[in-house]
């Protein structure tokens, strides 16, 4: 679970936000593992049911794998917004628990099936509970690690998704390979493939059930009524057009999941026919993309130290759209896996981005509706990507152009990848517009980390904190009179005080004909004073080496306006780091 104690490390700065760190994390590294171990089971469980399908399928074999493609796909159109309810309204620990061992047993029963409309069935009901799992995970996020991590967090969990696929159909391979080490398995290959993807299902849930997910405050959580079902997707819909940060995040995440589906549907073609370079082509173009995705992943939380991630997110979408593009027009293979390797990081860092935007900005109560529907578009947008490019490559069949003694491929599949890299700069644009907008209608909210300013080399910072008539002046009138006693040159302030600017709001926030303050008003007021205080007396102070002694500081700010008047500490530390550009003192008394 992320502490207070976690946020206050990271703004001093004695917490990086690093992978190192992230992966030591104890709630986080058990949910990466299961994570892991279930998208590689359901890697193997996905070539392994197409193999079965086709073995039962016969000459029908092509259309038996259609029907498992419509099976995974279908539920993302039909369930999803009410998994998105379901997922705000429902432990969500347990749902993942729930939805871990769903799927493990439904695929531990599907060797014993027979028809193949029962293992479109079984399939169909396996992609209702990944619809569950996959919303919950992200809603719970925010709630398991510190914020300054959810970009790290988003990025480990995409990798360990897309990356599992190779080794997942390499592991299929190994073991439809070697079952005939086993009489039982010799005539049923794919059977200890589905049963090894339902073990670890199965070490999912277990790994789930040993981490403390907090619940969401009661306010934003209670108990699944089924009659609010509708209201809740009503509610989850409403605040999606309504909220233009929301919507546009989301519409940029599906023309991502678009542009790599139209790479997906057309890439087999692109490389044996377009490029010339067979089978081992397409598997060229697949891993360099996945290389540029895992570096696109890794590297977005470095770059938004630099940039906002808001920039980030659009022009990643706006330069993978042009790369794509680029892409289209390779005459060779080797030309063809560099731009792939740019295309795969550009998509990489548009998708981590906006789920860590959406994860920041997306209240508790709507965020597991926003993830459902989210998933569910995603789904919807790679589906009609992986359908209809194939049919317009199809339509436009093989052309040339001859210009003078050059010859120029206008093939199909170059054209309609061109086609998919259009749209997304299109929606890239108009995810631009949408936040710029925003930006304008709203302001700005601070940054958790602030360009923090860091504290001189010399002198020494000492806070004396305590409620009134606890004893600070005696401590601090001690405290100075032996430090000169030792020839140290010392400064004494206060808070609120210090300056004629912060000893003027002083008097404003203590005069009783003043009347009632608003809390957000007397913790801006303070925040106020504490700002001219360090930077006009505190800081050039130490800079001097003297040694500062103040009575009180952000700390007291935290226990008045942060707890006392229910602002919340984080807040308020926000808004005081921003404020003090991060100078806390050397030590706290």
């Amino acid at each position: 679970m992320s502490t207070f104690a976690d946020e206050v490390a990271a703004l001093r700065g004695t917490r990086p936000a690093t992978f190192k760190d992230l992966i030591t994390h104890p709630a986080f590294s058990k949910l990466l593992i299961a994570q892991t171990a279930s998208s590689f089971g359901d890697w193997v469980g996905f070539v392994a049911v197409t193999a079965l399908v086709v073995s039962k399928g016969g000459e029908a074999g092509a259309y038996a794998i259609a029907g498992v493609m419509v099976a995974r796909t279908l539920p993302a159109i039909l369930f999803g917004p009410i998994a998105g309810a379901i997922v705000d309204r429902v432990n969500r620990k347990t749902l993942m628990i729930t939805a871990d061992i769903a799927r493990g047993s439904l695929y531990a029963l599907m060797p014993f099936l027979g028809p193949l409309w029962m293992i479109f069935g079984v399939s169909f009901v396996i992609e209702c509970f990944s619809l569950l799992w996959t919303p919950a995970r992200d809603a719970s996020l925010p709630n398991l690690v510190p914020r300054r991590q959810l970009a790290n967090a988003n990025s480990l969990g995409l990798i360990t998704t897309y990356a599992t696929l190779p080794l997942g159909a390499l592991v299929f391979t190994f073991l439809s390979g070697g079952s005939g080490l086993l009489p039982y398995f010799e005539d049923n290959p794919v059977f200890l493939a589905l049963w090894l993807d339902a073990f670890t299902f199965g070490l999912s849930a277990l790994l789930v059930s040993r981490i403390q997910i907090p619940r969401p405050a009661p306010t934003s959580f209670s108990r699944l009524d089924l009659s609010r079902v509708g209201k809740d997707i009503a509610d989850g819909v409403r605040f999606l057009r309504e909220n233009s940060l929301a919507s546009s995040m989301t519409l940029g995440i599906v023309a991502a999941f678009s542009a790599v589906g139209a790479v997906l549907a057309l890439g087999p073609l692109f490389a044996t026919d377009a490029l010339g370079a067979g089978d081992p082509g397409w598997g060229i173009l697949v891993t360099s993309f996945g290389i540029g995705m895992g570096i696109g992943l890794a590297s977005s939380n470095k770059i938004v130290e630099f940039v906002l991630r808001e920039y980030v997110f659009v022009w990643s979408i706006i330069a993978a759209a042009g790369t794509l593009l680029v892409l289209a027009a390779m005459p060779a293979i080797g030309q063809a896996a560099v731009i792939a390797v740019v295309l795969g990081g550009f998509c990489g860092s548009a998708w981590v981005s906006g789920y860590v935007l959406l994860q920041e900005n997306v209240t508790d109560e709507f965020r597991g509706r926003t993830f459902a529907a989210l998933t569910v578009l995603s789904r919807l947008g790679l589906f009609l990507s992986l359908t209809i490019f194939p049919i317009i490559a199809g339509a436009i069949g093989v052309h040339t152009l001859t210009l003078g003694e050059r010859t120029f491929d206008l093939s199909g599949t170059r054209i309609s990848l061109m086609i998919a890299g259009i749209g997304a700069l299109l929606a890239g644009g108009l995810t631009r517009s949408r936040l710029r907008r925003f930006r304008v209608g709203k302001p700005q909210p601070l940054g958790l980390v602030p360009k923090l300013k860091r504290p001189p080399t010399h002198g020494l910072f000492v806070a004396f904190e305590g409620v009134e008539g606890s004893g600070k002046g005696t401590q601090i009138r001690l405290a100075k009179e032996w430090l000169e006693s030792q020839g140290v040159e010392v400064l004494v302030t206060r808070e609120p005080g210090g300056t004629p600017i912060g000893e003027e709001l002083r008097t404003l926030l203590l005069a009783h004909d003043t009347g009632h303050i608003e809390p957000k008003t007397e913790a801006l007021l303070f925040a106020a004073s504490r700002a001219q205080h360090v930077a006009s007396v505190i800081r050039p102070a130490l800079a001097a080496g003297q040694v500062v002694l103040t009575d009180r500081y952000i700390d007291s700010s935290l226990a008045y306006q942060g707890s006392a008047r229910g602002l919340g500490e984080q807040d308020v530390l926000t808004l005081n780091v921003w404020a003090t550009q991060g100078l806390f003192p050397d030590l706290v008394l």
